[in-house]
């Protein structure tokens, strides 16, 4: 009798712990309406050579000087880098080379249509001379 009542005991011990587990586990998720959704990895433009894939992370850009800590890109596909060393909301006045390459990729000869549209519609986004096949964008 003295076992089964000891087997009792830790039985309901066991299942107690394992409810508080699984409410510690549970409770810590956020509503999922509150969260904003995941930007996806790649844009895709009117055609692939005008596709951007976003890189993950931070960097930051000295617009002064064009002095950046980003990688230079080798690849055939354009890269959105997240610059979090600049002011939002403010107007970015860029070096002179960095604006002339802005300047050239949104006219009409650069193509700019053909990126996609999430990308075109970006608050500030500007290219920068050196890197390749590289965009810039405000966190």
């Amino acid at each position: 009798m003295v076992e089964y009542t000891l087997l009792t005991l830790i039985a309901i011990g066991c299942f107690g712990m394992t409810m508080y587990c699984i409410s510690l586990l549970s409770g810590n998720q956020e509503s999922t309406d509150d969260q904003k959704p995941d930007e996806p990895h790649l844009y895709e433009g009117k055609t692939p050579q005008y596709d951007v894939e976003v890189e993950p992370g931070t960097y930051h850009y000295d617009p002064v000087t064009g002095k950046t800590d980003v990688p230079i890109d080798e690849f055939d596909l354009y890269m959105l880098y997240t610059i979090d060393n600049l002011p939002r909301g403010q107007k970015l006045k860029l070096n002179p080379t960095d604006q002339a390459l802005t300047d050239k990729l949104k006219s009409p000869a650069g193509h700019w249509d053909q990126f996609p549209p999430a990308v075109q519609h970006l608050p500030m986004v500007w290219t920068i001379g050196g890197h390749g096949l590289v965009l810039l964008r405000i966190k």
